[in-house]
């Protein structure tokens, strides 16, 4: 039941259980790209899809006037007992100085008796650009969790984030997410799985063929956990792109540790990647394959 707890949220195990954590699968990273960087990538400047879901200060410095995307993960395919399925989509704009996305996303656990879990998630990301270089962006999310026919949990949350480019080829990125009240489910309440998270991304192009990223990303989360995940990225004549990243965390933290790693492609506005994770009892075997359209 390992991978479960991750992408189902955590279940209590006592009834009247206080001060556990639930919800915990809005916390997942739905970028294929990132999620070869083991999650990491929020001071990205070349991020904003999925900006739905997190990081909506990217919004301002995508180059295309929008996204669209869709996502498919495949969980622990190799355990047929805990394996799950995620699917998300979503589309980004930029209007200037602001940026608007909206996303959503299902997955779908493995059935209980008769009973097939089925999670779902609304969100929406908002971002204001000052100056060309620094950017404020608000995720909104709604998301329900059932763990059971009796019990369900339901609950808002909200991420804050401020983006900057400190020269042209770095940037740095501080925020806090999965901000909300309590939720209820039975006779028991449950926190949300809150976090603060400090960022920066370097990239050098050394030829119009050529280009190197590499980003660092470190978080804490409100339970006292924490974790942080180093990542980079080879792209060539802006392509092809290999990419790889790792995860260290402690040992109950939302998101464990792991590796990750994935491929690219981009042509006339398209774009496919797919990630690979592995090196984790909770996270191996996982595939997350994406596809979008830039314009």
């Amino acid at each position: 039941m390992a991978v479960l707890s991750f992408v189902l949220g955590t279940l209590p195990q006592g009834a009247g259980a206080q001060g556990q954590t639930a919800l915990g699968w809005t916390r997942i990273e739905r970028s294929a790209r990132a999620s070869a960087w083991a999650g990491a990538g929020a001071a990205s400047l070349n991020g904003g899809t999925y900006a739905a879901f997190s990081h909506a200060a990217q919004l301002p410095f995508q180059k295309s006037l929008g996204t669209v995307d869709a996502g498919l993960q495949l969980w622990e395919l190799s355990n047929e007992a805990d394996n799950a399925t995620h699917i998300s989509a979503g589309g980004g704009f930029r209007f200037g100085s602001f940026g608007v996305a909206v996303g959503g996303a299902v997955q779908l656990g493995q059935p209980i008796g008769t009973f097939k879990p089925i999670d779902r998630l609304l969100a929406v990301g908002l971002a204001y650009s000052f100056l060309d270089r620094i950017a404020v962006g608000v995720n909104f999310r709604y998301a329900v969790q059932p763990f059971t026919p009796e019990l369900r949990v339901s609950g808002i949350s909200l991420d804050l984030q401020v983006l900057g480019r400190i020269t042209e080829e770095l940037s740095a990125s501080l925020g806090v997410g999965a901000l909300g009240p309590k939720v209820k489910g039975s006779a028991a309440e449950f926190s949300q799985p809150g976090y603060a998270k400090a960022a920066l991304a370097w990239r050098r192009a050394f030829s119009p063929e050529h280009a190197l990223e590499v980003v660092l990303d470190g978080d804490f989360n409100f339970d006292k956990t924490f974790g942080g995940a180093l990542g980079a990225e080879y792209a060539y004549n802006q392509m092809l792109y290999v990419r790889a990243g790792y995860r260290l965390a402690s040992e109950m933290a939302v998101i464990p540790s792991h590796l990750g790693l994935g491929l690219g492609v981009r042509l006339s506005g398209f774009r496919a990647d797919v990630s690979y994770l592995t090196a984790s009892p909770v996270l191996g075997n996982t595939v997350n394959i994406g596809l979008g359209y830039s314009f």
